[in-house]
């Protein structure tokens, strides 16, 4: 990636995301790669830390798993929905024990299993305070979860 893309990528970045704009910024080597399926992946120093999915950039879960989730609104499920998150199943308001943060609609909000442990990366169809009201219904929309297409195609042995 070029010094003038990075620097783009970086002020992109910088608004919506100044956690990952800083890895970004910080990385020694910042390479852009197309997978399997059309979508690009940006590396920072060979981590994928950035996939872009409907031309917008989401964080993967290899980027939370290595630098944590500070600075993205983040939910915690019970163990019952667990197994179907990690299946591909949108995130429902029962499952949900707790809220971290505050998003609006259309935000990256991160999914932790009980332990804090991040297994999916989501897009919020309500608000924070939206789903802190609601009892039931679906409000997170499941884009990337471990063991996923993506995350073969990020890790394939």
């Amino acid at each position: 990636m070029s010094k003038r893309d990075r620097r783009e990528l970086v002020s992109e970045l910088r608004g919506r995301a100044p956690a990952l704009a800083r890895v970004v910024e910080e990385a020694t080597k910042v390479e852009r790669a197309k997978l399997k399926g059309g979508c690009d992946v940006i590396l920072a120093d060979g981590l994928p830390v950035i996939v872009y999915l409907g031309g917008e950039p989401v964080p993967t879960l290899a980027y939370f798993l290595k630098h944590g989730v500070e600075g993205f609104p983040a939910v915690v499920v019970d163990a019952g929905a667990v197994p179907h998150i990690l299946n591909g199943a949108d995130v429902m308001r029962p499952g949900i024990t707790e809220i971290r943060g505050d998003f609006a609609a259309g935000d990256v909000v991160v999914v932790l299993e009980e332990r804090g442990y991040p297994i999916a990366v989501c897009r919020a169809l309500y608000a924070s305070d939206d789903v802190r009201a609601m009892r039931r219904g679906k409000v997170l929309k499941n884009v990337h979860y471990l063991k996923d297409r993506l995350w073969r195609q990020l890790f394939r042995r």
